[in-house]
Parts: structure tokens; C-alpha cells; sequence
């Protein structure tokens, strides 16, 4: 995606419609009551302009980081060097599944509609470094207010990685910041979520496992608290010899190896 506007305080801007009516057809729209459906497509199509604009913004930070990387073809793989930067708005259904899901959330708070994903082949201590930048640059650029939240320590499910929730007059949007290992792991999931079921992507919130999904599920599981002690042994000079951090690895590759492979039969 390439940006044609690229205004420079886009984040700061209002957006060309009423926050409050956005809201109320929202509600409406979840609750299965009559809602004016104009409303809801004119605020994913504006969504579609911000996911734009960040991606613009993004880039520009990015191009300032005093990091050897290089951009990635389709996927950032551990010690490539490389990184990804992708963006997406939220489609209808997936907007409805969450604002239901959500309850009693306005359609204007909740936080992902746009977002946009920096995957990147990076230590945890520069993952934590490049939060901090985007933080400053996103603020610099008109956002109001950037929080970030930090899922390495307590995963969703497995899934860690580095939240931005970007506030501004222009709306939310969240920025996810993986290493190459939690993207890589991530990549698995969504598979395995595509072919079980999207459940199994809030089990950390108390959906029910589907029956079939179980033994890959905690398969990923697994690998993800691997990796999580893998990525802690590799951030910074430690006692571990080099066999053992090549043996540990090979203890990983193998095992999102199989998974592979039992993602690849389910599709059968």
C-alpha cells in the first residue's frame, strides 16, 4: 500500500463525520436492530484513507532507523535481517464479530479497525527500542496519545508481541511490533485458526477449544512458551554455550515443523 495523500498532521485532523452517529448506528448494527448501513460503510471507507496514511507514516519512520534491515518478500524469517510492514481495515463481518463480541463497546473505541503489523528480525531488547520510536514518532506526527501494551510477558493465547494503540481526532488504530519468531509463530495460529475456527484465538478469554483444534492448539502452545525462553536466552550475552542455543533452536524448528505438516493434512 502506498499513500498518495501523505498529510502531515493526518492524525491530528477530525474525521469528516459525527463520532456520536457513528456510535449509535454501531450499536444498532450489534444489537440486530435497523441501523443506516450508508454509516457503517462511509466509517470502514474512511478507515480504509487512515490504515493509508499510517502506513505512510510508518514508513517514514522506519526509513530513520539507524538498523541495518532490508525489506522482506512475503515473511520475515529469524536471522534474515529483514523486516515486513503490512496494513489492513477490518471487513464488515470480522467489525461485527468483535463489536458483539465486545458488548457494550462504541464502534469508534474499539481500537483495531485500522492496523497495521512491522514484523521485523529483531532482539527483544530492539523490539522493546523500536516500540519506543514509533511511540515517539506516531506523537510527533499529530497522534494524542500512544500507549503501548506489552503481550510478551502474559501472550493472548500464545500470541506475543508489542501492541501501539494510537489515539488521535482522526480515530484509533493499533500497530503490532513481532519479532521474526513470534511472527512465524503467528503465522501457524492464524492457519490453525482458519482451519478450526476463529475461537480458538480468544481461548485466553474464556472461548471453549473446538474438539478437533485441541492437540494442535496446545502443540502451539507449547512452541510459543519455547520460543518465549529462546528469544530471553538470545536477547543478551549469557551462559549458554553456542551448541546449546543451536540444539535449543533445532528443538523448535523441528517442532513448528510437525505442526506444519499436521496444519497441512487437516486441509486434506
Amino acid at each position: 500500500m502506498n499513500s498518495s495523500r501523505k498529510s502531515a498532521n493526518f492524525l491530528g485532523e477530525n474525521p469528516p463525520f459525527s463520532k456520536s452517529r457513528v456510535n449509535k448506528h454501531g450499536s444498532l448494527w450489534r444489537d440486530g436492530q435497523d441501523f443506516e448501513v450508508k454509516v457503517i460503510n462511509e466509517y470502514i471507507a474512511f478507515n480504509a484513507v487512515y490504515v493509508e496514511e499510517l502506513l505512510s507514516i510508518t514508513e517514514q519512520i522506519t526509513s530513520g532507523f539507524m538498523m541495518n534491515i532490508s525489506p522482506a518478500g512475503d515473511a520475515v524469517t529469524p536471522d534474515s535481517g529483514s523486516y515486513l510492514l503490512s496494513a489492513r481495515v477490518k471487513t464488515k463481518d470480522t467489525l461485527l464479530e468483535k463489536l458483539q463480541r465486545l458488548q457494550t463497546t462504541p464502534l469508534m473505541n474499539i481500537q483495531d479497525v485500522a492496523g497495521i503489523r512491522f514484523d521485523c528480525d529483531l532482539s527483544l531488547t530492539e523490539q522493546t527500542e523500536v516500540a519506543e520510536v514509533f511511540k515517539r514518532g506516531f506523537e510527533k506526527r499529530g497522534a494524542k496519545r500512544v500507549d503501548i501494551r506489552d503481550c510478551r510477558d502474559e501472550p493472548h493465547s500464545g500470541y506475543r508481541a508489542i501492541h501501539l494503540h494510537i489515539r488521535g481526532n482522526a480515530g484509533r488504530s493499533e500497530m503490532q511490533i513481532r519479532t521474526a519468531w513470534q511472527s512465524k509463530w503467528a503465522n501457524y495460529y492464524e492457519e490453525a485458526a482458519d482451519i478450526f475456527g476463529r475461537e480458538i484465538r480468544y481461548l485466553h478469554e474464556g472461548a471453549t477449544m473446538p474438539p478437533k483444534a485441541q492437540g494442535v492448539v496446545m502443540q502451539l502452545l507449547e512452541a510459543s512458551t519455547e520460543i518465549a525462553e529462546f528469544e530471553q536466552r538470545t536477547d543478551s550475552d549469557s551462559h549458554y554455550s553456542r551448541d546449546h542455543v543451536r540444539n535449543f533452536r533445532r528443538q523448535i524448528d523441528d517442532k513448528l515443523s510437525r505442526i506444519q505438516a499436521e496444519l497441512r493434512q487437516q486441509r486434506i
